[in-house]
């Protein structure tokens, strides 16, 4: 009878222990599904918060994108202003042009100012390369090269729009400038078989005005010339 009583209460026993697991168990999932469903309700706000912020980042980006789109193009600006002067005229591409009272202006149409530094916004500019057999027979072509300027000399009128080209015609390269201070903005640099030109008006004081090669020796060499305002 003993014997008995004891089989049936170990029977009990794994049937409380698992009752036991059981109810652990069902915490734990209750738990996971909490955590779960919390995560759920969270993740649209992130998602919103992001999207915010995405939107305004894109924003950002096409702001700058439109700016960066719309560079100040200075060709097409120059044409635009040459083209609002009235009567205005080109000598040779890409020079600055003349106005109808012979005054040599910037695309803007300021005055342009020989005493410059070369190649700021009030300077007579160089123009880019050229082909010399289409320009003009009437504007000033001097040739640099081989220690000499051919020809050595060329004469304009006081205060008048003046024009010059300058080809190199050796394998150096050679810069053109003035040794008078106020005319300082006249320059140009050119490289073997290339060709440019400058528009600018000439000095109002009669007088010879000496110009020479800039690089290191060649004026010592022979390369110096004059202009020859009447």
């Amino acid at each position: 009878m003993e014997t008995q009583e004891n089989t049936n209460i170990g029977a009990k026993k794994p049937n409380k222990l698992v009752l036991i697991l059981a109810a652990v168990l069902l915490v734990v999932v209750i738990i996971v599904i909490a955590m779960l469903a919390s995560k759920k309700n969270e993740a649209p706000t992130n998602n919103n918060q992001g999207t915010a912020v995405n939107e305004e980042n894109a924003a950002e980006t096409a702001q700058e994108g439109q700016d960066a789109a719309t560079p100040i193009n200075s060709a097409s600006l120059q044409e635009a202003n040459v083209a609002n002067l009235e009567g205005a005229k080109v000598v040779v591409p890409g020079a600055n042009p003349i106005t109808a009272d012979n005054k040599v202006v910037t695309a803007s149409g300021q005055m342009t100012e020989n005493n410059a530094q070369p190649m700021t916004e009030t300077a007579p500019k160089q123009t880019g390369f050229l082909n010399k057999d289409e320009i003009s027979k009437d504007v000033v072509g001097i040739s640099v090269g081989n220690n000499k300027f051919s020809p050595t000399s060329f004469s304009t009128t006081a205060g008048a729009p003046t024009t010059f080209t300058l080809t190199g015609v050796d394998s150096y390269s050679h810069v053109i400038a003035f040794d008078d201070p106020s005319l300082a903005a006249i320059a140009i640099l050119v490289g073997p078989g290339q060709t440019k030109a400058i528009t600018f008006n000439a000095p109002a004081t009669a007088g010879e005005y000496t110009f020479r090669c800039a690089s290191p020796g060649h004026a010592e060499a022979g390369e110096v010339g004059k202009m020859i305002v009447k």
